[in-house]
């Protein structure tokens, strides 16, 4: 069962967030829910560049996305980033590079992207590296959002608040609290796909 610190539940409804992290817990696991860090673009760029001067590196692109990418939105401490190849198959030969970086492979029931992971150690983030087919790049949706949040603050507030709610809410599950955010998160989509002149998304398997 999740849990939130009382001291903090006390912040939360006061308005007086950033000057804390929320920490939620499931037994030794722990998630943060931190207030914007202007160091975070400058961590990603820092494991953009690692990344593309390994041996052999396949990516084409590589992205920072999710809550870190988007400037004075709260965030749990993990630098996400995307990156491209021209066939996934590409990335299979590049795995022991990643290892020695600390990645891990993660199962996340994607059937067209690879993902891995790397822990937080002391004084940095953690990281998530999403791997797409170089053919799908200019339609991903994390682009999309980010892109589209970062053009409309006021989505960025909207979607803060969401995260504050639902931290508070003591949701059982990880799961349970990435889902309570889908509808929200699938409505902005939408409009971003509209406004960046792409198709209405039908189908959010991958």
């Amino acid at each position: 069962m999740w849990r939130i610190r009382a001291e903090h539940l006390d912040l939360l409804f006061s308005g007086r967030f950033n000057n804390f992290e929320v920490r939620m817990f499931r037994d030794t696991q722990v998630i943060h829910i931190a207030p914007y860090d202007p160091r975070w673009p400058d961590r990603f760029l820092n494991e953009r560049n690692q990344l593309l001067s390994c041996p052999d590196c396949p990516f084409l692109e590589i992205e920072h996305i999710g809550s870190t990418s988007v400037p004075g939105l709260v965030a749990k401490p993990v630098i996400d980033l995307m990156a491209s190849a021209t066939l996934l198959e590409e990335v299979e030969a590049f795995l022991p590079q990643l290892k020695k970086l600390g990645y891990q492979p993660l199962d996340g029931g994607f059937r067209r992207r690879r993902s891995f992971g790397r822990s937080a150690n002391e004084g940095s983030e953690a990281y998530n590296l999403h791997i797409v087919p170089a053919c799908q790049w200019a339609d991903k949706d994390e682009r999309l959002f980010r892109d589209w949040l970062c053009s409309h603050p006021s989505v960025v507030q909207e979607y803060a608040a969401l995260k504050k709610e639902l931290a508070a809410m003591n949701l059982p599950t990880i799961a349970d609290y990435t889902d309570a955010k889908g509808e929200f998160i699938r409505s902005e989509i939408q409009k971003a796909r509209a406004a960046f002149g792409k198709p209405r998304r039908t189908d959010w398997r991958e």
